[in-house]
């Protein structure tokens, strides 16, 4: 079936080509929460709230990954947005009601919990 080399390559390049497209992919989930992690990742760790509460860059990462934990855990329950209008350095912003009391709730929960270094409920 397969005599020469270029079949056998052109075979390996049309697999190679399907996998990227099966699994190339950014995996979300239908209302785009992935997209939406990354984004608020970028202003938590922008914010004066990360460089505040951590020593460099990788606490910082950790302290605003934690902090998206909760708020994505409490969003497909609840189905509110991300907060990132909280961290952001303009405090106008949040006070002006793009930001749920529900999503203040548990972002004041998550902060106190991923300030201390432990997860609680």
């Amino acid at each position: 079936m397969f005599r020469s080399p270029r079949s056998l390559l052109v075979l390996f390049a049309v697999f190679c080509v399907a996998a990227l497209i099966l699994f190339g992919r950014t995996p979300s989930d239908d209302v785009g929460r992935a997209v939406d992690g990354r984004g608020f990742l970028a202003v938590c760790e922008a914010s004066p709230f990360a460089s505040g509460n951590g020593s460099d860059v990788a606490e910082a990462a950790r302290l605003c990954s934690c902090v998206l934990a909760w708020h994505l855990r409490e969003g497909e329950r609840t189905g509110y947005p991300l907060p990132a209008a909280l961290y952001r350095s303009n405090p106008t912003a949040a006070a002006t009601g793009e930001v749920s009391s529900l999503a203040r709730m548990v972002d004041t929960k998550a902060r106190e919990a991923c300030r201390s270094g432990r997860r609680t409920q």
